[in-house]
Parts: C-alpha cells; structure tokens; sequence
C-alpha cells in the first residue's frame, strides 16, 4: 500500500510517536478523569488514525522484520507478555466490580459497626462523601480508608476527597474552614464534627432522616440536660443529638400543654410535685398518642403514680437491694440473660445498674400491652425499709426478680383538638418508666452499657427500631515490647543478612548460566 504525496519515512515516524503520545495521554483522562469519556475516546481515535499512518509507511520494514528467526522468538514472548497483561485486566476488572475485603487486624480496626452498616444498608437515595484533606494532611490517607469502608457497604454511596487548597471554590460552597468530611443526600449537606464512624455516622442519620424533637420537662428538680457536672444530664443529651436527635426543654407549668412538635418527652427523676395541670397535659399528650420516657426515683415527691396508673403501671414507695453487686447492694445490677424480651433489650448484651431503684410493675389491662423490660436477679428483693442495716425480712419484703422497668402500649384515636395537634405517636400511646434516673448521668452513663439502654429506649419511642443502639467497638491497643538484643536481631536479619542472601542468589544463578 502507498502513502499519499508528501507522507515521507520521516513524516509517519513522526506520526507514530504522536499517536504513542495520544493514546498515553488518552489512557490518562481516562484514569484520573473517568467522568471525561468523551476526551479520552477522542484522543484514542486520533491516536490510531496516527498509528495506522505509520504502520501502513513501514509495512515492508515490518515484513522483513518478521521473517528473522530472533523475531519470531521475540514475537512469541511478546505475545505471551500481551496474554499474561490481558489475563491480570480482566481479573482486575472483575475485581473492581466484585470487591472483597477482609479486616485482619486484631482491633477490626476497618470494620465498620453493625449499627452503620444496618443504616448504609437502608440508604433510600444517594449519599455523598466528601473529605475534605489536603493531599498533605497526615489524616488523609485514613479518612480515605475510612470513607471507603462506607463506600463498600453499599453501592448508593460515593467517596470524593478534595484538597480545599487546590479547590477553594469547593470548600466555600460547603463552607469549609477546616479539614473534616461533610456528607450529602438528597439536598441535605450535614458536615460531621469529627473525621471518625460515630460522627460519621451520626452525620449521615441527620442528612438521611427527619429530624425529630425530644423534650426534657423541667421546673420539678430534674436532672439538667446542661448541667456537665456528676448529676447532670448534659453527656446524654450530646449523644441523642449525635443520633440525629433536636433537644429542647419545656415547662409544662408554663405552656401549660406539651409542645406539638414533640416526638417524645421525658421526666428525668423530678424531686417535686406535678401541679394538676401538668398532670392533666400529660395525660392529654399520651391520649393524642404521645410517647412518654419517665425515670422515677425511690421515695420522690413527684406524685405521678396515679398517671401511670391510669396507663397500667404501679409504683411503690420501696427500694430494690441487691446484695450480689459489686457496686453494694442498694446498686441493682441487670446482665444480659436477665433482660425480659422486649424490642428495646432484644439484642442487648451489656450489663447495667441502677444506682437506688424502686420497684415498677406492670398490672392486668385488657386495653394494654404491658410488658417489663428491666429485671433484677433473683438473689434481690423489694423493701420498704429506708433507714438503717438493710437485711431481708421475709414478712415484709418481696423477693427478686423484681421488674425496675416497664412499658405500656395502647392504641389511642388521635384526633386534632382546637389548637393542639395530635401528637407524634401516630395513633400508638407508648409509656416507659423506670425506677431510677440516675443510671444515665454523667458520672456513669458511659459505664458498662447504662447509656446504651437509655438511647434504645428513646429509640423505640421515636419508632426508630434500626437504630437501636449497639456500644462502640472497643479499640485494642497492642504494644511490641522488644530487648535491645531482639532489637539488634531484627536489624541484622532484615537489613543485612536478607539483602545478602538475596544478592548472593543472584550472583551463584549468574554463573551457572555462564556455564550452560
């Protein structure tokens, strides 16, 4: 075949190297720019339009090329180095589209915890996430692995890392001033407070799901969700925003009804009567099918029991002694093979305690679903008896298990007052009340699994069943401790003997062949 007029060797050999230059640059945009399909293609076509020049310039070249003999044993070589290069992109395309992980760290340290993947799982839209680390930060490396562990748990998700200093038109758009990860969905931006999985995650529930209120009553002595001291409740209140959750406080005295927009509300241990009138709005709020979270101490003033009554829940004026805990026998402990079966303890498998509990027990209502949720050892029981050496009296006490903890269900025709709405419950009064309040202060709401169970029950009022807490991994660390003399060992084995084994190798298989 000849070349048209004017296409002399030196032209297609110019065009050779152009097309070799063309289809680098073409396999580049298509690496680092998937998203330019059309760049890239139309750089590989004119770069085998200009391949095609020079091949049809030197065909005859090529041919006498071809017959040598050392030709074709380069050609077989060449074609089983294509081969083997063919055989390890298709298993990597495979690969790539049917990954696979395996955590081998002793910490799991890349795994992801049930309660994360369980939300990935259930994603309804796209999700985005977008790091935002310099190329040079020394987190960079680990928020990628980290986001990509998320990226793997589902297929909706999308991982971005952007170096706000080469993209500040980026970060202005998201409003970064500092490195962290900001989560999209549909529409939400959320930016999470921390680069680790609970913020993480927390972030991605607030993006992914209508934000719900919960109010903690206040003006009878309760524990203060902005009280950071050992009776607060402020470390409670960081975690239920951390689900997603919007935190308010409320005086029922004052507004004389709950707010509209509660999903739930809580008394947590008042030490002071309810007026009537705030007894008579929570009664309401329960009618509308609100949900209610009560934590009733032992020998309170509060004066609730003839609400809970109404819902099939009794309170005593008693304390629960158990002289099988450690913590001393007025600190109830509950492991997990005593929790009643129950959506929020289902899959519970943290031990708790109660610092100071009463009893609570679920009576017979036809019109209710009664159930208890939390049960002391059978080694407990139930006194009156405040004062003094506390031992068991047979006559007057009750032994265990004793229920700490209960739950009323009732389905309830909420229909909309004048100027109250109904409530979030949505036709299903729930009620849980325990006989103590402070199990999830501060001083101990992250010991043992006490701010667990807390946050499952909230939960469970909020309908939020999938997020049913589960405790953090616990993160292990292993430290090698090393002699100065196994320190020299290493040294000499790994820097010195191995490279000159590896040398020597090479030299006794160079002579052999000298030989042949």
């Amino acid at each position: 075949m000849k070349l048209p007029l004017g296409f002399t060797p030196r032209v297609t050999k110019l065009a050779g190297l152009i097309g070799v230059i063309l289809a680098i640059a073409g396999g580049v945009v298509a690496l680092r720019l998937p998203e330019q399909v059309w760049t890239a293609s139309l750089l590989c076509a004119v770069a085998v339009l200009h391949l095609a020049v020079f091949l049809v310039g030197h065909l005859e070249t090529m041919k006498d090329f071809s017959a040598r003999r050392s030709t074709r044993l380069g050609a077989d070589s060449l074609l089983m180095v294509v081969l083997f290069i063919a055989i390890l992109s298709l298993l990597n395309f495979i690969a790539a589209r049917h990954a696979v992980r395996w955590d081998l760290s002793s910490a799991e340290r890349f795994t992801l915890s049930p309660q994360t993947v369980k939300i990935l799982k259930d994603l309804k839209g796209n999700l985005r996430l977008l790091g935002f680390f310099s190329e040079r930060s020394s987190d960079n490396a680990a928020v990628r692995d980290l986001l990509e562990s998320y990226k793997f748990q589902s297929r909706k998700v999308t991982v971005e890392m952007i170096d706000p200093n080469r993209k500040p038109d980026i970060a202005r758009k998201y409003n970064v001033t500092e490195e962290s990860v900001v989560v999209e969905f549909g529409g939400r931006t959320v930016m999470a407070k921390a680069a680790d999985e609970p913020e993480i995650t927390s972030a991605i529930i607030r993006a992914s799901r209508n934000e719900k209120t919960v109010y903690f009553v206040e003006g009878h002595g309760e524990h203060s969700i902005e009280d950071n001291e050992r009776s607060g409740y402020a470390m409670i209140a960081a975690s239920m925003r951390q689900q997603g959750l919007r935190i308010k406080t409320t005086s029922l005295l004052a507004e004389k009804q709950v707010p509209n927009d509660a999903a739930v509300v809580i008394i947590a241990g008042p030490k002071r009567p309810f007026a009537p009138e705030e007894r008579a709005a929570l009664s309401d709020f329960l009618k509308r099918g609100g949900q209610l979270f009560a934590l009733v101490d032992p020998f309170g003033g509060a004066d609730l029991a003839p609400l809970f009554a109404e819902w099939g829940i009794a309170l005593s004026e008693d304390q629960v002694i158990d002289p099988t805990s450690g913590l001393g026998g007025a600190v109830p402990i509950i492991t997990p093979g005593d929790y009643p079966d129950h959506e929020i303890t289902r899959k519970f498998d943290l031990a708790t305690f109660y610092p100071l509990a009463r009893s609570v027990a679920a009576s017979e209502a036809p019109e209710f679903v009664l159930k208890p949720i939390l049960k002391t050892g059978k080694n407990s029981w139930k006194t009156a008896q405040m004062e003094g050496t506390i031992t068991l009296d047979p006559a007057r006490d009750q032994r265990g298990p004793i229920t700490i903890g209960a739950v009323a269900q009732k389905k309830v025709d909420a229909t909309a007052k004048e100027g109250v709405a109904p409530a979030a419950g949505a036709n299903q009064a729930r009620l849980v009340v325990i006989g103590d309040s402070d199990f999830a202060t501060n001083n101990v709401v992250h010991a043992a699994g006490n701010g667990d169970l807390f946050q499952n029950v909230v939960r469970w009022l909020t309908d939020d069943t999938d997020l049913i807490a589960i405790a953090p991994k616990a993160v292990k660390t292993t430290t090698l401790l090393i002699s100065s003399q196994e320190a020299g060992m290493l040294f000499t084995t790994s820097a010195l003997l191995l490279p000159i084994a590896i040398l020597a190798s090479g030299w006794i298989v160079r002579r052999r062949r000298r030989r042949l």
